[in-house]
């Protein structure tokens, strides 16, 4: 019988495994946001406080999921065996979707490049861990991964569709900017959702 969603979440892997994944998370949208910041080239007084911005509030969700990691780690292990299958099928399938997303890079940029879009491998490259999130949304029973994942393939695909590709902000081609903004904006959004819901079964530890 599988297992309800609040019940998955109260299990010390999954909690781990999920603030693991803030860390992540964290992690890989400052470094996004630092590279949009590099080129678009924007004066020093812009450029300067949205720079203290992004480290203000990569600090509060990094500090917030290290403390999230620890109280999970506090949680009684549970060794049963319908926990241990679990574990063993999600391990599994993580594996292919990153398998399958890293494969995706790489054929979308030699492909890209090949016919001279090379302005467009951002993007797809943006639309391709938009939808990894939407089988992660599945494998660890996180609907909230299904918004992100849906929302930001929607954003990525519609300014493909209809943002010229000459458009630009700041220095920046606005076909890079759109998806690349919307992922950092979201991340963050979704980082904070996913903690705070974490804490609901934390506080007593």
């Amino acid at each position: 019988m599988r297992l309800e969603a609040s019940a998955i979440h109260q299990k010390r892997a999954a909690q781990i495994g999920r603030a693991k994944g803030m860390i992540w998370m964290v992690s890989v949208t400052f470094f996004f946001a630092l590279y949009d910041l590099y080129f678009a080239k924007l004066s020093p007084f812009p450029t300067i406080c949205l720079f203290i911005l992004v480290c203000v509030v990569t600090a509060i969700l990094f500090i917030w999921s290290i403390k999230t990691l620890g109280l999970a780690k506090k949680l009684p292990e549970e060794k049963s065996g319908e926990t241990i299958r679990r574990r063993s099928s999600v391990r599994k399938w993580f594996l292919i979707v990153l398998v399958l997303e890293i494969a995706g890079f790489n054929l979308v940029a030699i492909g890209l490049w090949k016919f001279d879009h090379i302005q467009y491998i951002v993007p797809v490259d943006i639309l391709i861990v938009a939808l990894h999130f939407i089988p992660l949304g599945r494998i660890f029973a996180m609907p909230v991964y299904y918004f992100h994942g849906i929302i930001l393939s929607l954003i990525t695909v519609l300014t493909m569709l209809f943002v010229p590709a000459s458009l630009q902000i700041g220095n920046l081609l606005a076909l890079m900017a759109i998806p690349s903004l919307s992922f950092i904006l979201l991340n963050w959004i979704i980082i904070t959702y996913i903690l705070n819901d974490a804490m609901k079964y934390l506080r007593k530890v």
